[in-house]
This record gives structure tokens, C-alpha cells and sequence, in this order.
């Protein structure tokens, strides 16, 4: 048989591809990596993180943002013999009229309240009785108003308020001077034999300074301690912080921004309009904000709101949930807080943030009352 160059060249050229073809099969080829699908984290494993790693918070425009944090150490470092005299004054009703105490409206059994829907001193006041716990970290926004800037202008309010104590910070030193035990206190106290009323008031706020609430199981959670909040708690704890926005009111160590806002429940006890910060400050845009509350202890301190007027947590979050609906003798002064919202929250979701903010407690200190001079 004759072959041809042309039947050469296609012999070469198929002997060719065949070498290719089992060169190629002959090595591995490289496959793409597999991709395992990680499964989703649960929200405990999602909390269970530094607090810098949570889930997102749903924050409103222009809100400073300040996350959740565990309980700060009591800054105040004044001295014993100063608290001593403060914690003195702060019981005895010698401090006003003879009626009435400091102690008388904020009760150390009582968290620090008097339970009551607005203070109840010589005569009815038109204002539920805010907690004396932490109250250090308050300088320069004392009262639901705010109006007050130092202890000692609150203290001196108190004291003489024909409402409250119905006493006479004018006459108070020349009054407790003349009794021999609180002569001695007070000497112990500042070194001097020299009674002032700015000693005196400075005694109460050192005092007053030193009343702090104690851990919780929200404070062991964030420290670490992963299982101190339950499930329910926990998902308390996210929806307080996402679908419920409270956070963008209620944040920090003491779960306040300590800002004001008008939550529309403006008419007090006895059918007035109470006018809020802008008694403070004069101006219109003020009318019917109060001081954001905090809310450690918050379970123990109904009722709620500057006018006493929710008698229980429950109520509060229901009402806040559908964006604060007019209850019937209640209406709005100024101009509603636009964080305030129809946020929908269901019976469930309403349930677990009550059960996270009962997180929030502390076993109360015992105090042990003064022996009075």
C-alpha cells in the first residue's frame, strides 16, 4: 500500500492528539472548593460576645449613640464622718418642719420611693417620687424637670417647700447647733464648730451621693456570665434593643439618656396641665418633656411616669408599644416626642421585655436608720 505524504501527515497529526488527550486525562485537575454553609448562630451565641459584637441596635436619626452597660462603681469618695452627719439629717425630721423626712417619701425599704402615685408630704404633690438610687450620676438635671442644677438647690427646695418639708433653711443651723449630738457631727464632719446651711446641705448630698443600687443578673450577663439572663430575658434584651427602639431613650449603665422628652401624659393628678421643662427653661418646645427615667430597679418603683399616673410595668410597655394612646383624663402638652410609635409590639415580645427588665434588679441594701441626736 502506497502512503501517501497527506496520509503521513494525518497519521502524525492524529498520534498527536491522542498523546494530548492522554496527558491531560493522566493529570488531576484542580475542583473548586466546597463551601459548607455555616448554620445560623442563635441569639444566645449572638450575645454571647463582647458588647461591641451584638447584633446591631435600631437607633433613630441623630441619636447619640451610647450602648447598654454593666453597673459602674459608686464614684463618690466622701468622707465617713460627712455622710454620717447627711445620713443623720436625711432621717430626722428635725431637718424640716418636725412632719416630715427626706426618708418619708424616699423609703430605703421601698427602693428608695414611697409607693405612692405622687409624693405625699405635708400636703399632695403633683409628681410621683423618683428613686434616690445613683442619684450621683444626676448633677445638673435633679427633678423630673430638671430645674434644679446642684444638690444643694434641690436639697434646699425639699427642705422648704410648703408641699414637701415645710422647714426653713434659713433658721436650720442656729436650730440644730443648739443639740449637742449634732454639734459633734458636725465638727467631725468639717473640723470646725461653725455651723452653715451649705454644710449642712453638702452633709444630705453626701449622703445622698452614697445610695447606690447593686448587681444584677443583666450586670453578670454583660460581665460574662452568658446563662445569667433565661431565654425569655434574652430576648427581651434584643428586642429592647431592635424592634422595641427603647434603647434610643434607655441607654448606658443606667439605661437613661438623661435627656427629656414629651411622652403626652401631661395632666396631673389634681386636672392641671403640667408644663414639665419648660418650667425650667421658659421655652415652648420644653412643654410637657420630663428627664428620661432609669431603670435599674424598675420593677420595684410603680407607679410609673412624673405623674404616678401607669400603676404597672405592664400597662407602661403596652401603652408605649402603640405609641402612647391617650388613657381618658390624659392629653398631650407641647409636642409628642417623635421617638414615640405605633411599634406593634405582640403579647409575646411585650411579655419578654417585661421578664428582660426585670433583669434589671438588684437585692435592696440594708440600711440601718440613724440613732438621732
Amino acid at each position: 500500500m502506497i502512503i501517501t505524504n497527506q496520509t503521513k501527515l494525518f497519521i502524525i497529526f492524529a498520534l498527536a492528539t491522542i498523546m494530548v488527550y492522554s496527558c491531560h486525562k493522566g493529570k488531576s485537575t484542580p475542583e473548586e472548593p466546597t463551601i459548607v454553609p455555616q448554620p445560623e448562630e442563635t441569639l444566645r451565641q449572638q450575645y454571647s460576645k463582647s458588647v461591641t459584637q451584638w447584633p446591631a441596635a435600631a437607633w433613630y436619626d441623630n441619636i447619640k449613640v451610647r450602648e447598654l452597660a454593666a453597673l459602674p462603681e459608686n464614684p463618690s469618695k466622701d468622707k465617713a464622718e460627712l455622710i454620717a452627719l447627711g445620713k443623720a439629717l436625711f432621717f430626722d425630721p428635725r431637718t424640716g418642719n418636725g412632719m416630715r423626712t427626706c426618708a418619708s417619701c424616699h423609703n430605703p425599704d421601698t427602693y428608695w420611693i414611697d409607693q405612692k402615685t405622687t409624693a405625699d408630704g405635708i400636703a399632695l404633690h403633683h409628681r410621683n417620687t423618683p428613686s434616690m438610687e445613683n442619684v450621683w450620676y444626676l448633677e445638673g438635671k435633679l427633678f423630673h424637670d430638671g430645674r434644679a442644677k446642684t444638690y444643694r438647690e434641690q436639697i434646699a427646695e425639699a427642705i422648704n417647700s410648703p408641699i414637701e418639708m415645710g422647714g426653713n433653711t434659713a433658721t436650720l443651723p442656729a436650730k440644730l447647733q443648739a443639740i449637742p449630738g449634732y454639734f459633734r457631727l458636725y465638727e467631725a464632719a468639717y473640723a470646725t464648730q461653725t455651723m452653715t446651711i451649705e454644710g449642712l446641705l453638702d452633709a444630705i448630698a453626701a449622703y445622698s451621693r452614697s445610695i447606690s443600687s447593686g448587681e444584677t443578673a443583666f450586670d453578670r450577663f454583660i460581665k460574662g456570665d452568658y446563662q445569667a439572663l433565661n431565654d425569655a430575658e434574652l430576648e427581651g434584651l434584643h428586642l429592647f434593643r431592635t424592634k422595641g427602639k427603647c434603647i434610643n431613650c434607655h441607654n448606658g449603665a443606667f439605661f437613661t439618656d438623661l435627656d427629656f422628652h414629651n411622652l403626652g401624659y401631661a395632666v396631673t393628678s389634681k386636672g392641671a396641665l403640667d408644663n414639665g421643662r419648660f418650667e425650667a427653661t421658659g421655652q415652648e418646645t420644653d412643654k410637657g418633656k420630663f428627664r428620661t427615667p432609669g431603670l435599674r430597679n424598675v420593677a420595684h418603683t410603680a407607679p410609673y411616669l412624673h405623674n404616678g399616673s401607669i400603676a404597672n410595668l405592664r400597662e407602661l410597655i403596652n401603652l408605649l408599644s402603640q405609641g402612647m394612646p391617650q388613657k381618658p383624663g390624659q392629653q398631650i402638652n407641647g409636642t409628642l416626642s417623635p421617638h414615640i410609635q405605633n411599634i406593634r409590639l405582640s403579647s409575646r415580645e411585650q411579655e419578654n421585655i417585661l421578664a428582660f427588665l426585670e433583669s434589671l434588679s438588684s437585692v435592696p441594701n440594708k440600711t440601718e436608720r440613724p440613732i438621732l441626736p
